[in-house]
């Protein structure tokens, strides 16, 4: 029994933190309803996540705030024919994002992006067990639930030139990891004569950084290409904890405990935007993501890895499961776009189009099942522009003119020359319908199942900027 008792240690929750919910949702509206292809698609702040170098091209000093909403329609059958409970997925909680952005000139031929996102419900938590067979979206849900924090420069080394450095960050986080087991002990309150023990671990762990580099080339003010890196981002947890269970005596249970948090892998971009006409704007980019290091490196990644550190004593006997060919694997995601503006700038439309392959293989032949397939993007979006002319969203930051014109006055005080643009956008991924199916045999380690999953992720959003 006192085994039995102990192994439950293993289903311990875990709340740990990284940056996927920029790759997965895109960031900024305009970008977002272009497809996402942002490499070389610079004009914000989204140029900080995207590629840094595009800073250089912001069209003027801006402050903005956006809203988006996320509502996953994501479903499973399972058409097992054995008895049992049904497979269901863990749950992906619909969320409502906010983020502030801004992207600043400073002197010599330098630009500034912030970035900070949160989003409720679920600001900073993730759900972590070891290895199950719980289906689990790999590419959403509790995966995005955290704190985005990103910080970017550019330098325009020539007129056609732009290098760009920068970083995402995670922020120092508290993971407790409690849990709750019924253990032999006579309880006069319980007929059944059992009572729950439970223990509780406190881990700090500290901040961490990640590099983001980009280059901009513009040989003609209507055509540009671009290339951007980002490195690997995420809280790795690696910490021996000492539980003691009371019975009727006190039995030590020394376990290690290792996982990775809210993982975000290493990724290469590379992509071009132009103006064929004055008032269009088109824009492509591929991205290349390295899931597949989380196989080479043996990651238990996204479940627990747990051991006993006394294997010669009382939780010698205890085999924490470890996931069996969870079957990631790196993968590729294409996005096209493009922004038709009126005459005048106050009015921009845009749309856009992608598609990523999966980031794991079919669960057919592991004992975990990682769910992930082909997704297909379709977005759009509308922008107004009140105040001074917009630029196209490439065009170089003016210089300031000579002879500055007079600025308006209020009372004593002048006012800044200000604009503002509202944006808004719809995207929707489309996961294309995928099947599992494993007839077990003598000795397999993996279960006997048949399911089909997919579905649909709606993410509607607006953005209000302030330009000067």
């Amino acid at each position: 029994m006192l085994f039995r008792a102990l192994a439950l240690v293993a289903l311990a929750p875990a709340i740990a933190s990284a940056n996927t919910p920029d790759d997965v949702y895109g960031v900024s509206p305009r970008t977002i309803a272009m497809g996402g292809a942002g490499t070389a698609l610079p004009g914000d702040y989204a140029a900080t996540h995207y590629n840094p170098a595009g800073l250089a091209h912001c069209r003027a000093n801006l402050l903005a705030l956006d809203v988006s909403y996320i509502a996953h329609r994501l479903s499973l059958t399972d058409e097992s024919s054995a008895g049992g409970e049904p497979l269901v997925p863990r749950r992906t909680r619909n969320q409502t994002r906010f983020t502030l952005g801004s992207c600043l000139a400073l002197p010599f031929d330098v630009s500034a992006g912030l970035m900070l996102s949160a989003g409720t419900p679920g600001a900073i938590s993730l759900d972590q067990q070891t290895a199950n067979q719980t289906p689990n979206y790999v590419m959403y849900g509790d995966a995005h639930e955290q704190l985005t924090i990103a910080l970017g420069f550019a330098w325009r080394a020539t007129p056609q030139l732009s290098i760009g450095a920068g970083f995402a960050a995670l922020i120092k986080s508290q993971l407790p990891l409690t849990a709750d087991f019924p253990i032999l002990e006579p309880d006069a309150m319980d007929p059944s004569g059992y009572r729950p023990v439970g223990f509780s671990l406190g881990i700090g762990m500290g901040a961490k950084l990640a590099p983001r580099l980009g280059v901009l080339y513009t040989p003609s003010s209507r055509f540009r290409v671009g290339a951007a890196y980002r490195g690997a981002l995420y809280h790795d947890l690696d910490v021996d904890a000492y539980i003691t269970a009371k019975l009727i005596i006190e039995i030590p249970v020394p376990v290690h405990v290792d996982s990775l948090g809210w993982f975000s892998p290493r990724q290469f971009s590379a992509g071009a935007s132009g103006e064929p006409t004055p008032n269009l704007t088109l824009a492509a980019d591929v991205t290349y993501y390295r899931w597949g290091e989380l196989r080479t490196n043996d990651s238990s990644y996204p479940f627990l890895n747990m051991y006993s550190l006394d294997p010669e004593g009382a939780s010698g006997a205890l085999v924490f499961p470890r996931p069996v060919r969870s079957g990631w694997k790196n993968n590729v995601a294409w996005r096209a776009g493009g922004e038709l503006r009126t005459r005048d700038g106050t009015v921009s439309v845009r749309g856009g189009l992608g598609y990523r392959t999966p980031a794991v293989n079919s669960a057919d032949d592991s004992n975990v099942n990682l769910l992930d397939g082909p997704v297909v993007t379709a977005s759009t979006g509308i922008a107004w522009h009140a105040g001074k002319p917009a630029a196209a969203p490439g065009a170089p930051r003016p210089a300031p003119p000579a002879t500055p014109a007079p600025r308006r006055r209020w009372w004593r005080y002048e006012l800044p020359d200000v604009s503002f643009t509202a944006d808004a956008f719809v995207r929707v991924d489309h996961m294309i319908e995928q099947r599992v199916d494993h007839a077990t045999g003598p000795g397999d380690v993996v279960p006997e199942k048949h399911f089909r999953f997919g579905g649909d992720v709606l993410q509607v959003g607006a953005m209000a900027t302030l330009a000067w």
